[in-house]
């Protein structure tokens, strides 16, 4: 006969239950990380190594000479160009009908904090903060880093294309930032990312920027 009661083989199985869930969500954490990881790597890989700290500082004294303007009103939104990169996705669905949207939930990795569900096709990606999430534009490192660093560099690197001949002009990435009166992202739109590769780094790195911009705020 076994030594173990009843009680006790039931509590073993919902320990072993527990732990089957809690070494799941450790892998998805950990999988985060990992992504999170690769993205720095990279940068780190582009800018000649320079630390995280000189990085955001030294992208913050640039900052007010490449951010885009900021407009006042009901809105203020932040433009690259007279056409917002909403009205071009727009423009793409209704030239395509076939394109799938995607939903791809953005979280804070420590505790699975939801802040956005990404919405994307094959030609741009929307990313609407949910109604719980209150962050500035002017919160570091979102200026600095998400618009200057990643995506103004990505805007550079089509820049270059177009006169290597590459790419065509309407092929250039554009995006679109929209905030409140009071300077409060509502969302962030990209066009033209083209790139699986570059969704992914815009996603990672957008719940990157914002988890950092939590953790500002707390």
């Amino acid at each position: 006969m076994s030594s173990f009661s009843e009680d006790d083989i039931r509590r073993a199985a919902e320990v072993r239950e527990w732990l089957v869930k809690e070494v799941t969500n450790k892998k998805e954490e950990l999988d985060k990380l990992r992504n999170t990881l690769l993205i720095v790597d990279s940068l780190l890989k582009k800018t000649s190594f320079i630390t995280a700290s000189n990085l955001e500082s030294s992208a913050t004294n640039v900052g007010d000479k490449i951010v885009p303007e900021i407009h006042s009103g009901q809105e203020r939104e932040m433009k690259t160009r007279s056409d917002s990169a909403a009205e071009l996705a727009s423009n793409n669905n209704t030239r395509n009908d076939n394109q799938v949207m995607e939903i791809k939930s953005l979280k804070r990795a420590k505790d699975n904090f939801l802040i956005s569900n990404a919405e994307f096709t094959s030609t741009y990606v929307k990313i609407p903060l949910v109604d719980d999430v209150n962050l500035n534009i002017n919160t570091p490192p979102f200026r600095s880093f998400f618009i200057n660093r990643i995506l103004e560099g990505m805007k550079t690197k089509d820049k270059e294309k177009i006169q290597k001949g590459e790419i065509n002009e309407f092929e250039i990435l554009e995006y679109e930032v929209n905030s409140d009166e009071n300077g409060k992202i509502k969302s962030v739109t990209i066009s033209n990312y083209r790139e699986k590769e570059r969704l992914n780094e815009i996603l990672n790195t957008a719940t990157w920027v914002f988890t950092r911009m939590l953790e500002k705020g707390n």
